[in-house]
């Protein structure tokens, strides 16, 4: 298997959206995201201004999985990876070359949302990456992290 990493296009968008509602931990639904405002029509125009940075992994010409960070709050939005492809590494150097990305367009300050039980393997996953608990829940009662250590942008 080949796998490929390049930036995202607005035309990626309909399946980073597909593939949410298909993860094993906390999938959300086409119906949920577009309660949220995440759909093609209001996502593609912040991709398109790079606002919202993201990176696909292909896997054979095929999506399966990305992340996507926005450039002014220095957010990571999500993370998404297909269950069949977990455990090969897509989901760190996703992340990481997001956190690149968000580092190279002047984002020095980077956090994200994630489930506070440690069940949920995102639990682990953020802090072995060197993302640190604030002690802030968000609204939906989701940890705020932050990101220890930043490292140099390249």
């Amino acid at each position: 298997m080949i796998l490929s990493y390049r930036n995202t296009e607005s035309v990626d968008m309909q399946k980073c959206i597909d593939i949410r509602g298909m993860t094993r931990d906390n999938p959300i639904t086409i119906d949920e995201l577009a309660r949220i405002g995440v759909n093609a029509a209001n996502w593609c125009p912040l991709i398109e201004s790079g606002e919202f940075l993201g990176e696909i992994c292909e896997a054979n010409d095929v999506v399966v999985g990305f992340c996507f960070g926005e450039v002014k709050s220095g957010e990571i939005l999500v993370l998404a990876v297909l269950p069949e492809y977990e455990g090969m590494g897509i989901g760190t150097k996703l992340l990481a070359n997001v956190v690149n990305k968000l580092l190279q367009s002047g984002s020095n300050s980077l956090w994200l949302a994630a489930s506070p039980d440690p069940i949920i393997r995102a639990h682990g996953f953020y802090r072995v990456l060197g993302w640190a608990y604030t002690g802030n829940l968000d609204a939906n009662g989701d940890q705020i992290l932050v990101l220890q250590n930043l490292p140099k942008s390249e």
